[in-house]
Parts: structure tokens; sequence; C-alpha cells
């Protein structure tokens, strides 16, 4: 089973990404027609719904090793009874 850092990292890139792509995206709303405008919010909601589900994916696995690591470390430092 991965750790939580290989989940967090490539969730912590997508979200870069697609950063990375709405503000490119973005720069082009400065000299747009109404035509460029639907283009790009037509690119940026294209952006979302791809890449978004992926990075949500990664979130869910990295707190699914963070709890189970919480919980190995939790049986380990109890005591014997």
């Amino acid at each position: 089973m991965q750790g939580f850092a290989v989940p967090a990292s490539a969730a912590a890139m997508l979200f870069a990404l697609i950063l990375h792509l709405l503000l490119t995206l973005a720069t082009h709303l400065g000299d747009a027609d109404v035509a460029g405008v639907l283009t790009v919010a037509v690119g940026m909601v294209a952006v979302l719904v791809v890449l978004l589900p992926f990075a949500l994916l990664c979130i869910r696995q990295a707190q699914k090793a963070l709890a189970a690591g919480s919980e190995r470390r939790g049986t380990m430092a109890s005591p014997p009874s």
C-alpha cells in the first residue's frame, strides 16, 4: 500500500496544473469579443470537468492513507493488555 506522500503530491500537482490552465485561459479574456469569452469559459469548464475528479480522488486516497497510518500508530502505541 502506498503512503500519504504519493497521493498528496499528485493532488498538489493536479491542483497546480488546474490553476495554471485556468490562469492561462483567463489571460485570453482581455481583448476577446463575446465568442472569445464563451470559448474561454467552455475551456475553463472542460479543464475542471477533466482534471478535478482526478485531484479529488488523489485527496481521498491521501486521507485514507493518513487515517490508516494513524490507526497503525495508535494500535502500536497502546500498551498490551
